[in-house]
């Protein structure tokens, strides 16, 4: 749950970026929705998906060094 504070300064920054008041119903909505956005955004990645990664880096660097790329 977002405390109240948070949604009235993300009610406030609204108003002061887009010129639009929210009510509180779409301030907790959009406020939730912002949050969840920024969560997957900032999600760090899994040791599966580094390590996947990492082998995929090293082929293409092996690829290109032979002149397959």
């Amino acid at each position: 749950m977002i405390s109240k504070e948070y949604l009235d300064k993300f009610k406030k920054l609204y108003k002061d970026k887009y010129n639009i008041t929210l009510s509180d119903e779409e301030t907790t909505e959009l406020a939730t929705h912002f949050i969840n956005l920024m969560e997957i955004l900032i999600k760090p990645k899994s040791k599966t998906e580094n390590q996947i990664n990492n082998q995929t880096c090293i082929s293409e660097r092996r690829q290109y060094a032979t002149g397959r790329i």
